[in-house]
């Protein structure tokens, strides 16, 4: 999936595994629902919205009732590679805790758990965590340690979860697994899969269907982040959507951004930079300033750039909590992109980009590369389009000289500011994924009987 440390399965792969039941999560078998509930004597189809598709523009949700005063939410994330998977919780649990605070949506209060097996991970974007407590709240969160099994056992059979979502086919500790299926739970427990980010087709056809599971008191259905209002769309918290309007009108107060600079973010995986070093060398814009930002790639990058005699002032940055990030990334002028959180904020953004994505065998990756240009060409003339399409797939191994596929992609940069505007304000359309996902549980589990 896009920009994620576990390589993701194509739409067949995808299919044929959920089909087979090989995808379990925990001990449970997988199956896909061929057979919906039948209500007023009508078969459903598992394959068409069962709800009604939330209006994402109106500003007050229809229903003024509610059966449950509180939503119980617990997230489950395992930490696979670097800070993809617990940066998009971290951002899921923000944003949903804005969409249940805001008076004017009408949902209920949230009581939200997050369940992780890394809080060191989750430290480096929320300081806030202690990484020495088992269980802890912040936030009024409570947050839990994955691998602590009596203590998650006791407080979650004390207070029995009512929605789980499992993240990126993460799977469910085994203290859950028993507690889901061997011990008798007083109500009927759901968990809704939010998968990985991606533009292929599959992601509209997953988007709502629902799975079995071994037990009837153990509901499962798919929830797709996604590019098009036929999935959950994309997370449009708060901070982040603050910091892309202030930037219109401040770009620069980042002490990092010279007051005449042509500021580059860059973030990558491992590989041989020196093609990207030269093109931006040759790149007449100013004052070029590079921030290299943390992670795996940026030995290889500072490597490529000193290997290329310094041509131009590198900033290596600090890690950066993520509201720290956002804010720096929505002020760049040019972003080098990867990961799959870091991925949806440069489409949201509006600042033309280039996406490496996580390189997997077969050049699979191409595949996850040319459905996100798929998505975009609506926007770009077929002259522009075919400079962000040769840069990006010379970019992620697909042939071509890298170096100059980046100098066409830079000197077409004036020209391309509009169009990956307009594919930013596309995606804005399909609503708050946060908002899309609260809305579904709240017509589904808590206006419905249960299933």
């Amino acid at each position: 999936s896009l920009g994620s440390g576990v390589p993701p399965r194509s739409d067949q792969r995808y299919c044929l595994a959920r089909i087979r039941g090989t995808v379990p999560s925990g001990s449970e078998t997988v199956f896909i629902s061929q057979i919906s509930c039948i209500k007023g004597g009508g078969v459903q189809n598992p394959f068409k919205t069962e709800v009604e598709k939330p209006n994402v523009l109106r500003s007050k949700n229809r229903y003024t009732g509610f059966v449950k005063n509180q939503i119980d939410i617990t997230i489950l994330c395992k930490v696979v590679d670097n800070f993809g998977d617990i940066g998009t919780v971290y951002r899921l649990a923000r944003a949903l805790d804005e969409v249940c605070q805001d008076k004017k949506n009408n949902f209920p209060a949230l009581h939200l758990r997050i369940i992780t097996d890394n809080l060191d991970a989750f430290r480096a974007l929320m300081p806030e965590i202690d990484t020495a407590k088992k269980m802890q709240t912040v936030k009024n969160w409570e947050i839990y340690d994955w691998n602590a099994d009596s203590v998650c056992f006791d407080a979650f059979q004390k207070d029995v979860p009512y929605i789980i979502l499992e993240c990126f086919q993460c799977g469910r500790p085994d203290w859950l697994e028993r507690l889901l299926f061997d011990v008798k739970v007083p109500e009927i427990v759901h968990i809704i899969m939010l998968d990985y980010l991606s533009a292929e087709d599959y992601a509209e056809t997953f988007h709502r269907l629902d799975s079995l599971t071994r037990s009837a008191r153990v509901t499962k259905i798919n929830f797709m982040p996604g590019f098009t209002d036929k999935t959950g769309g994309l997370i449009l918290d708060n901070n982040f959507m603050q910091a892309s309007e202030e930037c219109k009108t401040e770009k620069k107060i980042n002490p990092l951004f010279g007051k005449t600079c042509f500021n580059v973010l860059f973030f990558s995986y491992p590989a041989d930079w020196r093609p990207a070093v030269k093109a931006l060398a040759d790149f007449k814009r100013g004052k070029l300033r590079v921030l290299a930002a943390q992670g795996a790639g940026l030995e290889s990058f500072i490597k490529s750039y000193n290997e290329c005699g310094k041509p131009f002032d590198c900033r290596i940055l600090d890690f950066l909590p993520q509201i720290e990030w956002d804010r720096l990334l929505c002020r760049a002028d040019l972003l080098f992109i990867r990961g799959e959180d870091s991925l949806s904020r440069a489409c949201l953004a509006g600042i033309p980009f280039v996406w490496n994505a996580y390189p997997q065998s077969e050049n699979y990756h191409l595949v996850k590369v040319r459905a996100l240009l798929e998505k975009m060409r609506p926007f770009f003339s077929a002259e522009d389009f075919s400079a962000v399409e040769n840069c990006w797939l010379s970019y992620n191994g697909g042939g071509g000289n890298l170096e100059e596929s980046i100098k066409a992609f830079l000197c077409k940069y004036d020209e391309l500011l509009s169009g990956f505007s307009a594919f930013s304000e596309s995606l804005k359309k399909n609503g708050n994924l946060a908002f899309n996902l609260m809305t579904f549980i709240t017509e589904k589990y808590i206006l419905r009987s249960p299933l």
